[in-house]
């Protein structure tokens, strides 16, 4: 009896298992750069995924973005990293951009997403020198 309860439990484990795996295996394993853009107009922050340095700089140059940073990766990272920040509660605008917010670019920066050190560190720097000079 326990027997056939485990297993009955196992499939549709396995079911569940492999269906959430390929949606995210989806032949998007492709190599690329991730990166990051801050936009000062709006105060938002773009996460994406682009196939080459070309693409990228045109979508630099269009939108008037400023690049925090970038390195090589797939487009399977933008997409868990889309899903770990919906579970995190971080709500997402058109499927790229959310708003610029301290704990935005904390959640990025342990997920391992490149955030360069422009916005994070500073405003880290000017919140413990206020701390000192009070």
């Amino acid at each position: 009896m326990i027997n056939k309860f485990l297993k009955i439990n196992f499939k549709s484990f396995k079911n569940t298992l492999t269906k959430s795996v390929s949606y995210f295996n989806k032949g998007c394993s492709k190599g690329g750069i991730i990166y990051t853009l801050y936009s000062d107009k709006h105060n938002l922050l773009e996460v994406g995924f682009a196939e080459n340095r070309n693409i990228l700089d045109s979508r630099i140059n269009q939108e008037k973005f400023i690049l925090l940073d970038q390195k090589k990766g797939s487009f399977n990272e933008l997409k868990l990293l889309k899903e770990t920040l919906k579970q995190l509660g971080v709500s997402i605008f058109n499927n790229n951009y959310f708003m610029y917010k301290s704990s935005s670019l904390r959640y990025l920066n342990t997920l391992g997403w490149p955030i360069g050190n422009s916005l994070y560190k500073q405003r880290i720097i000017k919140k413990k020198i206020s701390y000192s000079i009070s």
